[in-house]
């Protein structure tokens, strides 16, 4: 089978970039991406439930929480009152009635300890009367792994302590106790248990450095509310004060089956903008509009809170919100030039918003509507659709893609190598379009296993591992072998599919071989584009997929060229092959 690639028709495709839409759904933030090891670390968790078209919420500060060791006489109580800030006004009233008695943090049912490794703790303790010792560490089976003894101050104010904890051995399923050395009484609050190699103090390091891997173009946030529900939205002002003091949220997707589900947002809005500039890509801060007329006043405050944001992530240190950024150590702009809206809002909402926006002139919108300078479009269909044919966008789009398939749906990654490849084709087809869809990304990007509510994503793990879906070797693939100008590409046969662009003397060739039989490809071109030097390759049985246990059972392997301008493509696989003049 013959390729044929030409010159004659090309394309830039600097726009044409990949990158990461960052939700918070499936336990991706707390529990995930933030690198906090305790769960409801402050006691504002909060209780939701569905209740009809309404939404409950309550007080769930207990949550996480119980008397330790099992059968002490301990007796754990949430107060409110003379918190330690109001922002966050729950505190555990901590009262042991025997020596050694406290309370004990389930963890996100474990942490995983690292022989080595330092974690930083801290918490505050307002004492009246105790004027003894509490004991802070890690315990496993009821055993104390690594444990610190701290002087408690009896002052009657919140006083905060420090230490660290370093294990000598490797432990798995660990939780964290407070106890008091002698009987009596204490408040306790605002604990934080964080690993000193966390990246920037804030983001988990292995789950972090898949990402770096894919060399993201941009970054969305924050994102992963329920589209078309009235819940709360993911306020970006209450994420950018000093995190002891933000106010905890409850997550929208709490009521499919997680009710505790919160958003600490002790990784916020400033904490994205650093993600971002880390990973050296774009930042594209998602906001939610109320489900209201232009006419509302409701809707005139969300237009001030999106200048605030601009201001807060723009503007010179003498600004109001340019101000606070430099405060939290940041004085230097982010530079922010796109901002998305999430979808469920009237396009009349839209379109004033969009007319407002637009007055600002240096910044641009993605909204759900053709009044946007992109569109934002979902695409989350069963491969089987997605490998019929792609329907290319007839306006410039910012697209969220992923592939399910029925194989793939049990599995515990939920992401087969069906939809993978489903998912690469899809992408050649755009690639070759380039100019109609210039931002292209993967979601959900994050799943913690046990917690998952939507699939298939990225990336999975847990609390001691992580591993990827074969979706994110397709999306990286992509990512990092994408030229600056798009070449016309053509094959002789629909079940192969290919796509070509052009960087600094090298030729990329992509090619999806969506058929049941091995394919020998010959590429031929209408300029010298020298021989192949590197394939890229993956390949597999539809119904195959990435685990904990088999995690590299699909991945992106090379493979040593065996002539200069041809290459086998294995049945149902996906290559890369790489020509240098």
């Amino acid at each position: 089978m013959k390729v044929f690639i030409s010159e004659n028709s090309m394309l830039p495709a600097k726009q044409s970039g990949f990158g990461i839409s960052l939700e918070d759904v499936n336990f991706a933030f707390d529990g995930g991406l933030y690198a906090e090891m305790l769960e409801n670390r402050n006691f504002e968790a909060k209780e939701v439930k569905a209740d009809g078209d309404r939404v409950l919420v309550a007080a769930g500060g207990t949550y996480g929480w119980e008397p330790w060791p099992k059968g002490a006489d301990v007796a754990l109580k949430l107060k409110t009152d003379r918190p330690l800030f109001a922002e966050a006004p729950h505190y555990m009233r901590v009262v042991a009635g025997t020596d050694g008695a406290g309370m004990r943090n389930r963890a996100y049912g474990g942490m995983t300890i690292r022989k080595g490794v330092a974690y930083r703790l801290t918490f505050y303790v307002r004492s009246y009367d105790y004027k003894d010792a509490a004991f802070v560490g890690l315990w496993k089976d009821g055993d104390p792994v690594v444990e610190k003894r701290v002087k408690i101050k009896p002052n009657g104010k919140w006083t905060r302590y420090e230490v660290k904890l370093k294990s000598k051995v490797d432990v798995e399923g660990a939780n964290f106790a407070f106890l008091l050395r002698k009987a009596g009484m204490v408040h306790a609050n605002d604990f934080s248990l964080m690993p000193e190699d966390a990246i920037l103090g804030v983001f988990r390091r292995d789950l972090l450095e898949l990402l770096k891997e894919m060399k993201p173009k941009f970054l969305r946030f924050a994102g992963g509310h329920i589209p078309g529900s009235t819940l709360a939205p993911y306020a970006w002002k209450d994420s950018v004060s000093r995190p002891e003091r933000r106010r905890q949220l409850f997550n929208p997707w709490a009521i499919k089956g997680q009710p505790h589900y919160g958003q600490t947002l002790g990784l916020g809005y400033f904490e994205c903008f650093r993600l971002a500039e880390y990973l050296g890509a774009y930042p594209v801060p998602t906001v939610m509009l109320p489900d209201v007329p232009p006419t509302d006043p409701e809707f005139e405050a969300c237009v001030q809170d999106l200048l605030d944001l601009v201001e807060f992530a723009n503007g010179d240190k003498d600004t109001m919100w340019g101000s606070l950024r430099d405060e939290l150590g940041h004085a230097a702009p982010f530079g922010v030039k796109w901002i998305a809206v999430e979808d469920g809002v009237p396009k009349e909402t839209l379109s004033a918003f969009a007319a407002r926006v637009h007055r600002m002139g240096d910044v641009r919108l993605v909204l759900p509507a053709s009044e946007g300078d992109l569109v934002w479009q979902r695409l989350h269909v069963p491969a089987e659709e997605l490998t019929k044919g792609m329907v290319l966008p007839q306006e410039r789009t910012f697209l969220e893609l992923s592939a399910a398939s029925k194989e793939g749906e049990n599995s515990p990654a939920s992401g087969s190598w069906q939809g993978a490849l489903a998912e690469a084709a899809c992408l050649i087809s755009l690639e070759r379009n380039a100019d109609m869809v210039p931002f292209k990304s993967f979601a959900p990007l994050l799943a913690r296993i046990g917690f998952a509510q939507r699939v298939p994503a990225l990336i999975w793990f847990d609390g001691s591992t992580s591993f990827c879906t074969p979706s994110y070797d397709v999306q990286k693939l992509f990512s990092l072998y994408t030229g600056d100008l798009i070449v016309q590409a053509e094959t002789e046969t629909e079940s192969v599919l290919a796509s070509a662009s052009e960087q600094d003397g090298f030729t990329i060739v992509k090619l999806a071989n969506l058929s049941g039989e091995s394919v020998e490809a010959e590429v031929e071109g209408d300029f010298e584009f020298g021989s192949l030097t590197r394939v890229i390759r993956m390949e597999g049985e539809l119904t195959a997929f990435n685990s904990v246990e088999e995690p590299e059972k699909l991945r992106a392997r090379d493979v040593a060229p065996a002539a200069p301008r041809s290459a086998l493509l294995p049945p149902h696989s996906f290559s890369v092959l790489i020509f240098r003049e």
